[in-house]
């Protein structure tokens, strides 16, 4: 029973830290520094973080020898590395709250990827999960008319499929701890990071700017952190629980964005927001085809 609240505990702790990490794009895009730098600098430490962790654990660091593995965790690494990416683009272009409840739409998409490519029956529940997805989309784009789509919310729902991609892929890995994944998926984005920041968009020469560098560091390791909490949570809590507790990134989120960038959601928003957690909760927690699914969020059922 302790163990469960802890594990409780530390799964909303972590989803504090996405949603300030998530507050805090907004405030580093805002101040000029580029996208590809931010998530640079917080990588270098999440990945510190990551390795810090797993050492103390002492978790053993298993190589990957297989090739179709190997080549799953690199296409794994591409999609985390996407998701956040596209995330601050939709975020230059859409309030916070509108970019996060989209995002959280990839239960959606990673039902009708179990569907596809699963063989997973779809039956009548999982129909009224998409189409609260699809209603909340609606509102929280207000579309002029069925040709016209915010520009942002498109952006997010990249995000929300690259999440989805995500969320697959990492069913390919389960036999392997989740430092493992990790350390290779993160080496992967750092790479690539550090290839984008040296040789096309450069390193920030603002003397100014290396106190909110500092903080992007800070931000960087507890990001670590909090994936360390999330997976902790997923072994001591039931896949329902930690599905709903998961969700409160969105009202952490939105209450930030309302506190420190003043965004005050309109009614029609408000009302698709209700209806993507709605969706959310009915594709996560539905009874049929639980256990696939379970795996396809990383989530391992209790024995």
């Amino acid at each position: 029973m302790v163990e469960r609240k802890v594990a409780a505990l530390g799964l909303i702790a972590a989803a504090m830290i996405w949603a300030v990490t998530g507050v805090s794009f907004k405030i580093f895009l805002d101040r000029g520094f580029s996208l590809i730098f931010i998530l640079w600098v917080i990588l270098i430490f999440k990945y510190t973080s990551v390795w810090l962790i797993s050492d103390f654990k002492g978790v053993k660091h298993e190589l990957v020898m297989d090739k179709r593995e190997l080549r799953f965790i690199l296409l794994n690494g591409f999609f985390v590395l996407c998701t956040p990416i596209f995330f601050l683009l939709a975020i230059q272009r859409t309030s916070l709250s509108n970019a996060y409840f989209t995002v959280y739409t990839a239960p959606a998409w990673v039902l009708i990827g179990s569907v596809l490519l699963l063989g997973e029956k779809i039956d009548a529940k999982k129909i009224v999960g998409l189409v609260f997805t699809f209603i909340g989309l609606v509102f929280v784009s207000r579309p002029e008319n069925l040709l016209s789509f915010d520009f942002g919310i498109f952006l997010a729902l990249l995000a929300a499929f690259s999440f989805a991609g995500d969320i697959i892929t990492s069913r390919e890995m389960k036999d392997y701890p989740y430092h493992t994944v990790a350390i290779y998926g993160n080496a992967f984005q750092l790479v690539v990071l550090t290839i984008l920041v040296l040789f096309v968009y450069g390193i920030p020469a603002v003397w100014s700017g290396f106190l909110l560098a500092g903080i992007l560091a800070v931000i960087g390791l507890f990001r670590g952190v909090s994936a360390d909490l999330y997976y902790y949570a997923l072994e001591k809590l039931e896949a329902s629980t930690a599905s709903i507790i998961s969700l409160s990134e969105l009202i952490f989120a939105s209450v930030l964005s309302y506190l420190l960038l003043n965004e005050v959601p309109a009614p029609e928003e408000l009302i698709g927001y209700v209806f993507i957690i709605l969706s959310g909760i009915i594709i996560l927690l539905r009874t049929s085809d639980i256990h696939n699914f379970e795996y396809l969020l990383r989530l391992r059922r209790k024995h």
